[in-house]
């Protein structure tokens, strides 16, 4: 989610740590297929848009220069929250705040291409590969073929390796946040 790194609904301490792909992660959405979209994302786009609706606990790690960071994004409807290395703080919007600013993002998907039906996390799934043109980054994703919900990403971007899993089970706001 690079739109999160200038992001004015995260607290101002977050602004400077969250550098997430686009796509996956909130990266990404409760907007219609938009007209300057590549075709071929319309999968994608979909997936991403229904991320968006749906209460998610989003884990990631970055890998930059050998350093490897974790963080957490979880989504409920009553709130979107970050959390790093057990720190949790909620953002001053909503999922659907993130929609309007991550649905520009979803115009910048190029190039996506299905390339494998896998298995993960014990649910079918199949892989796309695609470039987003908003990050620079190249992207994989694995949608889930009976839910249409994202399940792995990982990109690279800037020389940043991420990856992120999403859990769709028992989502709840975290303890303690700040």
């Amino acid at each position: 989610m690079a739109f999160m790194r200038q992001n004015k609904l995260l607290p101002n301490s977050l602004r400077r740590m969250w550098t997430l792909p686009p796509l996956a992660s909130l990266a990404i959405l409760s907007t219609s297929f938009g007209r300057a979209q590549d075709a071929s994302c319309k999968v994608v786009a979909d997936a991403e848009t229904l991320l968006l609706r749906t209460p998610h606990h989003l884990y990631t790690t970055e890998v930059r220069q050998g350093r490897s960071v974790a963080s957490e994004v979880i989504d409920t409807p009553g709130g979107v929250y970050v959390g790093t290395n057990g720190v949790w703080h909620k953002a001053t919007g909503s999922i659907q705040d993130f929609a309007q600013i991550a649905a520009d993002s979803l115009k910048q998907l190029r190039d996506c291409r299905h390339v494998a039906d896998e298995v993960s996390d014990a649910q079918p799934a199949a892989k796309y590969t695609l470039h987003n043109a908003a990050s620079g980054g190249d992207e994989s994703v694995w949608i889930a073929k009976g839910s249409g919900l994202p399940l792995i990403s990982e990109a690279l971007i800037e020389g940043r390796r991420i990856s992120s899993r999403y859990d769709y089970s028992n989502i709840q706001p975290p303890p303690n946040v700040r």
